[in-house]
């Protein structure tokens, strides 16, 4: 039965090769699109997850809390006390861990008591040796006992070993670590790149009660540097709820009171984020890594959904519209004595096999495609991976689901067929009475046409993110690091490049616009007993607005920087810049806070100047108030070079950077290409939108050719007489053409109100965005239309020039 059933499948794909031709290239690609979307969502998913408890290890995060009550900032990095205070206070808590960094260390290797030549080792990290009882992090050589339990010690992966090394066999070995001398005492085997964090050295964590990098009292009693990621790993029956009800009182036992008036835990929280969520569901203003967001994960879940829903209803709509031509076949077949069921069955067998049919060409082209996914993603995924008995199942159940979900519908419209109507010989037109085939075309379009308004919108908001004003000089900008063990130096490093007539100005923040602005300090007017309000803080030197080209709109610039000791031992600051919105949050003008007071983080100084609001953040930030001071020693660099002289001027700041005594390369970042960096993940949405909306359009396309197709053919023969009777071409094609036009304008219609929800959503996201406008939906509109009457055109044509004779010369 099964084999008599194979080869009437294979009689009717033979006989009807066009509509098979549709039916298989449309589901192969809308398969191949749903296989990669599959790949993307189960990677996206099993972050993290290779650890052996990884669902009883959280990671602590903190925000700061406004005097208003409203969230200032949450961080996902803590100050050093709260771990050991953590796995002190709650029994549920069987370890806690700390991490620093994600740094990149100098490490030179020691050959016979002389550093040979530096390597650059990225994502470097301090780690405590509770690490190694938290996460699974597999040891390859060295002491698996008490790793990292003495400082000036550490791990390499695997990788690096191999990478600078030659082998992995590196125990022992010394090397020079930030002018220390520190020992290799191990390798590790390199992360997965299904985790939050990649480190490529693990660094023991006693090397930062060395003063030089941190200080063991500072360890034990800074509150306020939040630079360390904290995880717990909790017992089987841990409440994270309950747990996390008593951070209140824990923050209140242990911090130091700073404000008489209100409580620690008035002004910062703690919580508890699993470590599998961190990946998807965690943007905190800090992060080890840039993470995935969930929101890609639905996106792309709902397009591959639509992708084989429009593929679907393409196999639905032939095949019913094709149902006339088979109506002899199922005429003779009942009146033989086949069953309903028997037909069903045969139909549905039909269907999934051209779903088996679809899936092999989609597979034969996956491998291409992953290394456009892996290139778009920035992913390493092999296909080696999916491979596995669960998956081929996974594979083989989909093609009958699809198969079956295609095929239900046709299987039980054309085994209901009558025998006694059907050998009459009745037929008609493919569209009238299909009311179904109706709502099919409209939701095939409506789908894509949401996907044309989504790309549309996308590329809009990007285009003025881009273009527009914020206010600063970010074009012709590098910015780099500039080495803490040469702050002595900085001045002489200055003049020696300004000195060359490609550089126009250079200046040193402590942040570059394009950045979080993290530092925080409340600021208070001593003329008032009004409330503290808190403001972001940036260190600079007077030379940070004439590099940015950021206008004074009163007062003056900074005349002379304040060294950090004078400022705290005296407390007073030689003066204050404040931004427009930092003036109207204190309560004045721009020109009335000039010579003005203000107490900011403890330190009395002077408002003078006033400068323009800026977007020293991306444009997903508002513009926040600021406060810019010089009492500190920023570490970052930026240098405004001459367009016409860009190498020049870049290739003399290396040469001054070698003369620093530098073992490393000189590594400099365009600003420019920093805020272009910031809206990566709106430029990959509009990639992957405008792929996979040509992909939808095209297999709603290739429907609509195919139901153009059938529709002409079975009018032939009243398109004939029409023109018989004198009809012209032009009424002709209005008359194949009206419905599906208007079917398109229906589908246009109710896709407008549902992309105009989802996008509002996403542009709300955006502290500035553009404001949508109906012409954007008319375009969209608009080009369904003409790709509409593209596609019909030639099956309208041909139908409309064909001879009447040539149809009637039989009747």
């Amino acid at each position: 039965m099964l084999l008599h059933y194979l080869k009437i499948a294979v009689r009717i794909f033979t006989r009807n090769k066009l509509v098979s031709m549709i039916n298989v290239f449309g589901l192969s690609v809308a398969l191949t699109g749903c296989l990669l979307i599959g790949i993307f969502i189960h990677d996206e998913l099993r972050y993290d997850r290779f650890h052996e408890h990884a669902d009883r290890i959280y990671r602590v995060t903190r925000n700061f809390i406004n005097p208003d009550g409203s969230v200032q900032m949450h961080l996902g990095h803590l100050a050093p006390p709260f771990g050991p205070l953590l796995k002190n206070d709650f029994p549920d808590i069987v370890e806690s861990t700390r991490i620093a960094g994600g740094f990149e260390a100098l490490v030179s290797p020691l050959e016979k008591g002389k550093p040979d030549s530096y390597r650059e080792i990225e994502n470097a990290f301090f780690v405590e040796p509770s690490a190694f009882k938290v996460f699974s992090i597999k040891i390859l050589s060295g002491t698996r006992q008490t790793p990292l339990d003495k400082p000036f010690t550490l791990m390499i992966s695997d990788e690096i070993a191999q990478k600078y090394f030659g082998t992995t066999d590196v125990v022992g070995r010394e090397v020079k670590f930030f002018e220390k001398v520190a020992e290799i005492t191990g390798t590790f085997k390199a992360f997965p790149p299904q985790s939050h964090w990649h480190p490529n050295a693990l660094v023991s964590f006693k090397t930062l009660d060395d003063d030089a990098f941190y200080g063991a009292e500072k360890m034990k009693n800074e509150w306020e540097n939040n630079s360390f990621q904290t995880y717990v790993l909790v017992t089987d029956d841990f409440d994270p709820e309950k747990t996390a009800q008593q951070f209140p009182a824990f923050i209140d036992r242990h911090m130091p009171v700073r404000d008489q008036a209100q409580k620690p835990s008035a002004s910062t929280s703690l919580f508890l984020q699993p470590l599998t969520s961190i990946h998807l569901y965690s943007h905190l203003d800090s992060e080890v890594e840039t993470n995935g967001d969930i929101n890609h994960v639905y996106a792309m879940g709902a397009i591959g959904v639509f992708l084989i829903v429009i593929a679907c209803f393409n196999f639905i709509n032939l095949s019913t519209a094709r149902a006339t031509e088979r109506g002899k076949e199922v005429g003779l077949r009942k009146v033989s004595g086949a069953g309903r069921r028997q037909l069903i069955f045969q139909y549905i067998g039909e269907s999934t096999l051209t779903a088996l049919l679809a899936m092999i060409i989609a597979l034969a082209a996956l491998p291409a495609c992953l290394v456009w996914l892996n290139a778009f993603t920035n992913k390493s995924i092999v296909l080696i991976d999916y491979t596995n008995p669960v998956h081929i199942a996974v594979l083989i159940g989909f093609v009958l689901i699809i198969g079956t979900l295609a095929g239900l519908y046709p299987a039980f419209v054309i085994s209901s067929f009558k025998p006694a109507q059907i050998l009459k010989g009745q037929s008609g037109s493919t569209l009238k009475g299909g009311g179904i085939r109706r709502v099919l075309v409209v939701t095939q379009f409506s789908l894509s046409s949401i996907m044309i308004i989504a790309t549309l919108i996308v590329y809009q908001q990007l285009d003025f993110l881009n273009t527009k004003e914020l206010g600063y000089k970010k074009e012709q900008v590098i910015a780099f690091s500039f080495p803490s063990e040469a702050d002595d130096r900085y001045d002489a490093f200055y003049n020696t490049i300004t000195q060359h007539p490609a550089i126009a100005e250079a200046t040193r923040s402590s942040r570059i616009p394009t950045v979080r602005l993290l530092e925080t300090n409340y600021v208070t007017r001593p003329d008032l007993s009004a409330e503290k309000v808190i403001m972001k803080n940036v260190g600079v030197d007077r030379h940070f607005f004439g590099t940015y080209n950021i206008p004074i709109v009163s007062g003056k610039n900074f005349q002379k920087e304040t060294r950090a000791g004078q400022s705290f031992e005296e407390g007073v600051a030689s003066g204050f810049i404040l931004n427009e919105s930092a003036c109207k949050l204190l309560g004045w003008r721009p020109d009335e806070a000039v010579g003005k007071e203000i107490v900011n983080g403890g330190i009395n100084g002077t408002v003078t100047g006033v400068v323009k609001d800026f977007h020293f953040e991306s444009l997903h930030e508002p513009i926040t108030p600021i406060v810019f001071i010089t009492y500190v020693k920023p570490r970052l660099v930026s240098v405004l070079v001459s367009a016409s002289a860009m190498k020049e001027g870049i290739d003399h700041i290396a040469k001054a950077w070698k003369q620093l005594g530098r073992p490393d390369l000189f590594k400099y970042e365009f600003v420019d290409d920093r805020y272009s960096n910031l809206y990566d993940s709106e430029a990959h949405q509009q990639e992957l939108f405008i792929a996979f909306a040509t992909v939808a359009i095209f297999i709603a396309s290739l429907g609509l050719f195919g139901l153009a197709t059938f529709n002409a053919v079975q009018r032939s023969k009243e398109v004939s007489i029409r023109k018989t009777l004198g009809a012209s071409v032009q009424s002709i094609l209005q008359l194949l053409s009206k419905e599906i036009i208007i079917l398109i304008l229906i589908a246009n219609v109710l896709a407008w109100p549902v992309a105009w929800y989802f996008m509002q959503e996403w542009l709300n996201k955006f502290a500035y965005h553009i404001d949508m406008s109906m012409l954007t939906y008319v375009g969209a509109g608009a080009f369904t239309l003409l790709v509409t009457l593209i596609t019909i055109s030639t099956q309208t044509l041909r139908a409309a020039l064909t001879n009447p004779a040539t149809m009637l010369r039989n009747e």
